[in-house]
């Protein structure tokens, strides 16, 4: 299993979400809420931006999915 970032279209707004894969490539699940970027204190605002940076690259690479198409 594998996952990433992706821009979900859910018909009235775009949101980022997780989206998790089967080894094949195809979708298994996503993430119902949309993704949130926090961290505790320790790890401070460069492990925000490394998780900030994946999803916007993540965001970059692929196509948008829209919601109807999803299993779930």
């Amino acid at each position: 299993m594998s996952w990433n970032y992706r821009v979900l279209d859910h018909g009235t707004h775009l949101a980022v979400h997780q989206v998790y894969y089967h080894d094949d490539g195809s979708v298994m699940d996503w993430e119902e809420e949309p993704a949130t970027f926090s961290t505790v204190p320790q790890l401070g605002v460069a492990d925000i931006v490394l998780w900030l940076e994946r999803a916007l690259s993540d965001a970059r690479q692929r196509p948008v999915l829209r919601v109807p198409d999803l299993p779930g």
